[in-house]
C-alpha cells in the first residue's frame, strides 16, 4: 500500500468533522504506517486542535482564504504519494481505503472519486430531474495533482469540483466509484 494523506478542510466539513474523523479513524487503525490525516482551519481553535490529536490525526492553522489555497498549502507540507479530500455529503464504508488503493495501485487509476451508491431513477424522473453529480472523496496521485498545479487558490466550496473537471480535461484516468 503506497502512503496516503487525507487533507481535511474544517471549514468545509464545518458539523460533520467530528464524525468524519472518526470514520477515518478507521483507516489509520488498519494501516497505522501508511496514513496520515492532517486537518487545516484557517483560525486556531483549540476544541480541533484536541478532538484531531485524540484521534492521532495533525492541526495545522493556515491563514490563506479559500479552501484551495489551504489545501494546496497542506498537500505542499505533507508527504503523501497520494492525496485524498473528503466532502462532508460522502459517507465512507470501513473498507473504503483498501478499495481505493486496489483501484489506484493494481488498476493504474491516475485518480479515484468514490461516490455515493445511488438509487436508480424511472427513465420519467431521470428527465424531469437533471442535477449534478454529487461529489464524492477524490483520490489523486500527487503527480497528477502537482501537474495540474492543484486546486485554484481562488476557489472555496467549488475547489474540489474544479480540480476533477481539470483532472479529467489534462486526460488523466479518473474512476467514479460508487461505495
Amino acid at each position: 500500500m503506497d502512503p496516503y494523506c487525507i487533507i481535511i478542510d474544517s471549514r468545509l466539513m464545518a458539523a460533520r468533522l467530528p464524525r468524519c474523523l472518526a470514520t477515518l479513524h478507521h483507516a489509520v487503525a488498519r494501516h497505522p504506517d501508511k496514513v496520515d490525516i492532517r486537518v487545516v482551519s484557517d483560525d486556531d481553535n483549540g476544541n480541533l486542535h484536541t478532538l484531531t490529536r485524540r484521534i492521532g490525526a495533525h492541526f495545522e492553522t493556515i491563514r490563506l482564504g479559500s479552501i484551495g489555497a489551504r489545501s494546496n498549502e497542506m498537500v505542499r507540507r505533507t508527504p503523501g504519494a497520494t492525496l485524498i479530500f473528503p466532502t462532508p455529503r460522502m459517507r465512507l464504508v470501513s473498507d473504503w481505503l483498501d478499495k481505493a488503493d486496489h483501484l489506484l495501485t493494481h488498476h493504474q487509476w491516475d485518480a479515484v472519486l468514490l461516490t455515493p451508491r445511488r438509487r436508480p431513477l424511472s427513465q420519467g424522473f431521470k428527465r424531469l430531474w437533471q442535477r449534478e453529480p454529487e461529489a464524492g472523496t477524490l483520490c489523486v496521485r500527487r503527480d497528477w495533482f502537482e501537474r495540474i498545479g492543484g486546486f485554484d487558490p481562488s476557489l472555496d466550496e467549488s475547489a474540489h469540483s474544479d480540480l476533477l473537471a481539470r483532472l479529467r480535461a489534462c486526460q488523466a484516468r479518473v474512476l467514479e466509484f460508487p461505495l
